[in-house]
């Protein structure tokens, strides 16, 4: 007996049906997910979200000039060799001077 496999024409829908509604379409881990958003919050940064975005653009800032440098990088690849917690190279040059 033959056996008959449908595939719908959509795979998964990503994103929000309309702009005031307070679900969203996502997928995770491969299957569609439907979240709902409650009290969705509209306002400004706090003091103390500016503070980290900042830290974060600093950070991200040095590791740019520090994978600049050649004889940084030199530096920062051996050390990234000794390691195998972190997947890349910048990751793991973020992550130093972050926690530092």
């Amino acid at each position: 007996m033959s056996k008959i496999t449908f595939e719908t024409p959509v795979k998964f829908v990503q994103g929000k049906l309309s702009k005031s509604d307070n679900s969203y379409f996502s997928v995770r881990n491969g299957k569609g997910c439907l979240t709902k958003c409650y009290n969705q919050y509209d306002g400004g940064n706090t003091a103390q979200q500016q503070a980290v975005r900042q830290r974060f653009a600093n950070v991200q800032r040095q590791v740019s000039e520090e994978l600049a440098n050649a004889e940084k990088r030199a530096q920062w690849e051996v050390l990234f060799a000794e390691q195998n917690r972190h997947a890349t190279l910048r990751g793991f040059v973020f992550a130093s001077i972050y926690n530092s």
